[in-house]
């Protein structure tokens, strides 16, 4: 994998000549002295950042930057300026910039910064490239995931998808289930042909039987006219019943039936109607305990479940949950017209050990709902993660005086304390142990002991995974 290579763009050569130095060993770095020059570096070759003063000959700052914008709307600009002014800073993030930093700056403010831009751009290529992969195999379907679990689901929607057999998905409330169900009527025969959701937990008993039938007319009092229900509307293609465990009794005879001989009768009437319909159920409840129970036909739970496709926890797949959130986080900033630069590493982190409940729907509605009340140019941080979130155990830093199990008590109070001074440092762990006054490798093993090692690769404040002792170094003064 190639450097990341990035533009430095200031009128004084001893300043580029610095901030070459600081980035030579994990970036590459190209230099120019005006913002004419930077436009046609950054037409000629794949810059991934550009550093650029505001105050240049010939073309100012914020024209170039307005400029650059024009030639790649997802340039990333880090804008610079020898006044530290809010009023410049504003205008710069409305046009556009990642980040404003004031001269004269410090080297890890610089090198941080780099690094919260590198690390999103980096996870912002991989959801494009896991979308693009899968939309080439799927369509244009709302699903993106990177672990093998997941894979293996697809691999079997993949072949399920060429037959017309049923398909029984279970997993846990939000998994994704009607995604999947899309899925297989998209990549098969039928892609063309109706998809036709029925949630069997919202429609009341009494009105499902005419909501899959239809009903002829003076079938019962108000049928003033003869309509057609789910089956016969999705001839042709697929019907999707959705928390099929909540179906009564009785239609699960008559979906029974419809499965094994293609037919049904209208309510009121007397006509044998053919359909040629796939059925996908889905279900969060155990259907073998329902079966048991005989709350669930034993012949209808064999007949759905000839392909079962099981899908996973979103805790079961926390390699997935950086690339959703940043997946979540640029749909909702499109749809909110938000600006929000990203997520930092210690808020992904806190999202990474909670334990998802509600799966991928909880995890999205929670960015949306971060996305609408972040201030625009901001980065969600782990002082805006709910509590509930942060304390992924179910425990907040105030219950572990309530707790009776003194080891347990001292394990809630631990994990605080050492986010709150990783917060402080940036996850910077030398720094951090600094602080603390215990040894950095004492720090990385408590760490790992109360799980907060989880992203521990991306903590780091720069590439190559380890903490550097830096030197304040003023750049920039003029």
């Amino acid at each position: 994998m190639r450097k990341t290579i990035i533009l430095i763009v200031d009128d004084e050569q001893g300043v580029r000549d610095t901030i070459e130095i600081i980035l030579r060993d994990d970036y590459e770095t190209v230099s120019v002295g005006n913002g004419l020059e930077a436009l046609e570096v950054v037409k000629s070759m794949p810059v991934d950042l550009v550093l650029m003063d505001i105050n240049l000959p010939h073309m100012d700052g914020f024209e170039t930057l307005r400029m650059i914008r024009e030639v790649d709307g997802d340039m990333g600009v880090i804008v610079i300026s020898a006044t530290d002014s809010a009023q410049k800073a504003v205008h710069a993030l409305r046009l556009g910039a990642y980040d404003y930093i004031a001269k004269p700056f410090e080297t890890d403010d610089l090198l941080s910064t780099i690094k919260r831009y590198t690390d999103r751009l980096r996870l912002k290529r991989e959801v494009q490239f896991l979308k693009e992969e899968l939309q080439s195999q799927f369509g244009d379907v709302d699903i993106i995931s990177k672990t093998p679990g997941m894979k293996r689901v697809f691999e079997l929607v993949r072949k399920v998808s060429l037959t017309s057999s049923s398909v029984l998905i279970t997993g846990e409330s939000g998994t994704g289930k009607e995604l999947i169900a899309r899925a297989i009527q998209r990549l098969g025969d039928r892609k063309d042909k109706p998809f036709v959701a029925v949630n069997c937990a919202s429609v009341p008993s009494e009105l499902m039987e005419s909501e899959l039938f239809g009903y002829e007319r003076g079938a019962f009092t108000g049928a003033h006219t003869t309509r057609i229900g789910k089956f016969e509307y999705a001839d042709g293609g697929t019907v999707f019943f959705d928390e099929v465990a909540t179906l009564p009794m009785h239609l699960q005879a008559k979906l029974l039936r419809v499965l094994q001989e293609k037919s049904f009768e209208r309510v009121g009437g007397n006509k044998l109607i053919n359909v040629d319909i796939r059925v996908v159920a889905a279900t969060n409840v155990n259907l073998e305990e329902a079966v048991k129970k005989g709350r669930f036909r034993e012949d209808l739970y064999y007949r759905l479940r000839v392909v079962p496709v099981e899908l996973p926890p979103l805790r079961e797949r926390k390699d997935d949950i950086p690339v959703l959130a940043e997946y979540f986080l640029e749909r909702h900033c499109k749809k909110c017209k938000k600006n929000v630069r990203g997520i930092t590493h210690p808020a992904l982190a806190a999202l990474t050990e909670y334990p998802w409940p509600g799966n991928v729907r909880e995890l999205e509605n929670l960015i949306e709902r971060l996305v609408v009340l972040a201030k625009g140019g901001g980065e969600i941080t782990y002082e805006d993660i709910p509590v509930e979130i942060v304390c992924s155990d179910g425990e907040n830093l105030r219950s572990a005086y309530e707790i009776e199990d003194f080891r347990r008590a001292c394990r809630v109070f631990e994990r605080h304390f050492i986010i709150g001074i990783l917060n402080k440092t940036n996850w910077n762990r030398a720094a951090a142990a600094g602080i603390m006054k215990i040894h950095r490798n004492t720090l990385l093993n408590k760490m790992k002991e109360l799980g907060l090692d989880v992203l521990d690769g991306q903590h780091s404040a720069h590439d190559g995974g380890e903490d550097r002792e830096h030197v304040p170094v003023k750049i920039g003064k003029r």
